[in-house]
């Protein structure tokens, strides 16, 4: 014990001391010497570390020479085959409708097509669709879409769409590009758009009357986008005729459009466009057929309504449009909230014949027991009729929740002056529906279609589920 104590005594000591000495000699300044001693060995130490790095830098260079010296296949032959990779999806509209009147009344003064019509009642499957996109190379894009439809006679598939059209740098001058094919062709805001892309089950009035839904003739457009600050296009194409309006072609070549865009921005939270259009061409033979019409109501006294509605055309006719679109997001966040206002109008000029055919009474079926077919000819009526017509409609659609929507839309049609009717077509209709996803929507609508003294009043509950890959739609 002796021992420690002296050794903590010491130390309490001598410590002081060694650090007031080691103070001292910190505080000396170095020698001329010992500073150029301390320069050599930091520039030693450098030229060191600087060689290290010039060698890893060699080293890292060399690597992907040698990977790609031995990577370099063989020069070979190219196959010319080109890999099938397009983007593939498919879309399923199904429905369960339900209405008040039992046979459909078609649109009196119009020819109704396949998909102007209403829906089945009852459960069916609506409007699905299968599409295929993709890149073609460098400079061309390509697009099928199949439409699916069912109805009491059985399924049929429709090729809705098959196109090809000009990518940028495909060495058309910037802005300009080009469509050929079969397409939903630009005339109004809906009819470029999928139907499960609208905000509706059904169509407005304007696009069943005039355009059975959409104009997807096959044809080749060609459309600019001019340079400015504010958003605006014009354009133009060249089409067989053989889709509503029109009708059947004899050249291959009896239609063609032009129209003009502009569009822009209102603030950081509001976007505008507004469109005009015009769609001429010849029609031989058009006619409809599709709809369930039946003579025996109180349209049967209507001889001249029923030349436009379940007779043939001949001739000429020109279709107007214009539309306007506008979006508000209250929160600058579409996805949160959004106000949309919606219209279109359509003006169809049209002169030439209308021919309707009746059985013929005198005509007696030759084969006895009621059994056989009718060897007469049926008469055929014609007329030199104007089937100057318009329609319009209107919609609002508001995001309240980021996954809920409500909407209204009233829809209106004004029958051919010739046809006599005397009374207006119109639709009222609203909406609820329910977004889980971008790839899923459930939607309820109600309509109360008014043909004149009659009501039909629809309700329509329908899903629109996306599988696979589909593009965005256009503002």
């Amino acid at each position: 014990m002796s021992r420690i104590g002296d050794l903590v005594r010491i130390a309490a000591i001598g410590l002081p001391f060694l650090l007031a000495v080691a103070a001292a000699e910190a505080q000396s300044p170095p020698t001329a010497e010992q500073l150029a001693t301390q320069i050599d060995a930091l520039k030693q130490d450098y030229e060191k570390r600087i060689a290290a790095l010039e060698a890893q830098l060699a080293v890292m260079k060399a690597k992907p020479a040698a990977a790609d010296e031995q990577a370099a296949p063989a020069p070979t032959m190219r196959s010319g085959d080109n890999s099938f990779n397009p983007a593939i999806g498919v879309v399923f509209a199904g429905m369960v409708s339900d209405f008040s009147e039992d046979e459909s009344e078609g649109l009196p003064g119009f020819q109704v097509g396949h998909e102007s019509g209403r829906p089945q009642e009852g459960l069916s499957l609506g409007h699905s669709e299968i599409t295929m996109s993709g890149n073609i190379d460098d400079k061309f894009r390509g697009a099928l879409t199949l439409g699916l439809h069912g109805d009491d006679h059985g399924d049929e598939v429709e090729v809705e769409e098959a196109y090809v059209q000009t990518l940028g740098g495909s060495g058309m001058p910037d802005g300009v590009r080009l469509k050929a094919g079969r397409a939903l062709w630009t005339f109004g805001y809906l009819n470029e758009q999928h139907a499960h892309a609208d905000d509706f089950n059904d169509r407005p009035l304007p696009y069943r009357a005039f355009l059975d839904g959409a104009y997807n003739d096959d044809g080749l457009e060609l459309s600019v986008v001019l340079p400015g600050e504010l958003y605006s296009e014009i354009g133009g194409g060249v089409f067989r005729g053989r889709d509503m309006p029109f009708g059947g072609s004899e050249s291959g070549r009896e239609a063609w459009s032009a129209y003009g865009r502009l569009g822009g921005d209102l603030g950081r939270n509001t976007a505008w466009r507004l469109g005009g259009y015009v769609l001429d061409g010849a029609a031989h033979g058009r006619s409809g057929g599709a709809h369930e019409h039946e003579h025996e109501d109180e349209h049967e006294h209507d001889d001249m309504a029923n030349f436009f509605s379940d007779g043939m055309f001949t001739g000429d006719t020109r279709l107007f449009g214009a539309d306007f679109r506008l979006t508000w997001a209250p929160t600058g966040n579409a996805r949160d909230s959004e106000l949309i206002l919606q219209g279109e109008y359509f003006r169809r000029s049209e002169e030439g014949t209308y021919a309707l055919q009746e059985p013929n009474e005198e005509c007696e079926n030759d084969l006895p027991n009621g059994y056989g077919h009718n060897v007469c000819e049926p008469h055929e009526e014609s007329e030199q009729l104007s089937g100057d017509a318009d329609g319009w409609y209107a919609q609002a659609v508001y995001k309240f929740l980021p996954q809920w929507r409500v909407g209204a839309r009233y829809a209106r049609l004004s029958p051919p002056s010739d046809a006599g009717l005397g009374y207006d077509l119109s639709t009222i209709s609203t909406m609820l529906d329910w977004t889980n996803s971008e790839f899923g929507r459930v939607r309820l609508q109600y309509n109360r279609e008014s043909l004149g003294s009659k009501r039909d009043d629809q309700v329509m509950l329908q899903y629109v589920m996306s599988l696979g890959a589909h593009a965005a739609h256009s503002f």
